[in-house]
């Protein structure tokens, strides 16, 4: 045991692409080859799945950097209540109104379960343990201007929406697909659907492992592109069996794997770097773009706007350059056993 232990303080980013992998993945494997894919038991497995790379991330966190503890562990007890009633609270409004399933006591049930996994998150943030309380701060207490964080929707749901009327504007078709619905109806609704990716599907789940603890080891050792590609290629290969299990098209798989997986890589380990190493800023940028961007139409003209973006954040920001080893967005090693 302490062979392995040792090899993960001195592997920290190795271990936590295997771990996040290994968990996953085998969830996957069982809940499509023996459940075959039941919605009823999906409910409770899709967590263990989404959350795997905040789960160890927070392990491999602990491992490294154990000591010594903080001494109260009642402010993470109060985090977790509040955020536990919050999102119960967001999860039941999120099944009644986007999924429209009105049994209430199931519903209240499951959201009660399923808003254990944001919580703990959210209050590992005043953890005991320094290095899970260092992981998962910025998440309750944001580092960087508050102008980065309004720039995330200037992208998401902005560049979808100038490339839409670009292509009207030269007599292509596009489209908002909730135009029908009324004002009122489309703001709770997008709203809710952001609230419940930055809870479970995408935003603090993802986003702490993969930008809050593999990009700022790796920005230590690479060129910042150098890492945004490599976290952004693990990020992407991570989705696919739930890609291949759910039946996506495989030409699509592999464009958005391969192609705006690794776009959007670069645009959140701007964002990232640009808040000072803040996980909240990749969490919401993830959070709008899952939430916004799939309710307009594809557009040529919105892909070329994206890519022109992360193109353009390369080059401004000489992306293939290393961050200086002080800068708060690379990760201060502890010192570690031999």
């Amino acid at each position: 045991m302490q062979k392995l232990t040792n090899w993960i303080k001195h592997h920290q980013v190795a271990a936590f692409f295997i771990f996040a992998y290994a968990l996953s993945w085998s969830v996957l494997l069982l809940y499509f080859s023996i459940f075959k894919g039941d919605s009823t038991l999906g409910v409770l497995v899709e967590p263990i799945i989404v959350f795997s790379p905040a789960l160890m991330a927070m392990m491999i966190s602990g491992i490294a950097d154990p000591l010594p503890k903080h001494e109260s562990n009642r402010p993470r007890w109060i985090v977790f209540i509040v955020s536990w009633l919050a999102s119960t609270a967001i999860l039941i409004l999120y099944a009644w109104k986007v999924y429209q399933v009105h049994e209430t006591a199931v519903v209240v049930i499951m959201s009660g379960i399923l808003a254990v996994f944001p919580a703990w998150v959210l209050a590992s943030a005043h953890a005991r343990t320094p290095g899970i309380r260092k992981l998962f701060s910025t998440i309750l207490k944001p580092r960087g201007s508050v102008f980065w964080y309004l720039v995330i929707f200037l992208i998401f749901p902005g560049v979808p929406l100038l490339g839409m009327q670009i292509t009207r504007l030269f007599g292509g078709k596009a489209e908002f697909f909730l135009a029908d619905m009324v004002y009122q109806d489309v703001a709770i609704l997008l709203l809710l659907e952001f609230l419940h990716v930055f809870l479970m599907t995408g935003g603090i789940n993802e986003e702490s492992g993969w930008r809050g603890f593999a990009l700022p080891r790796l920005q230590s050792r690479y060129p910042v592109i150098v890492a945004a590609l490599i976290v952004g290629f693990f990020w992407a290969m991570w989705h696919i069996p739930i890609d291949i299990g759910t039946g996506v098209p495989i030409p699509w798989i592999l464009e958005n794997r391969l192609v705006w997986n690794l776009v959007f890589a670069v645009m959140m380990t701007w964002l990232y770097n640009r808040t000072n190493g803040s996980i909240l800023a990749p969490a919401i940028f993830h959070s709008a773009m899952n939430a916004f961007g799939n309710q307009f139409s594809i557009t040529t003209a919105g892909n070329v706007l994206l890519i022109s973006l992360a193109i353009l954040l390369i080059i401004y920001d000489r992306m293939w350059e290393k961050l200086p080893s002080d800068h708060p967005a690379v990760h201060q090693a502890p010192l570690l056993d031999a």
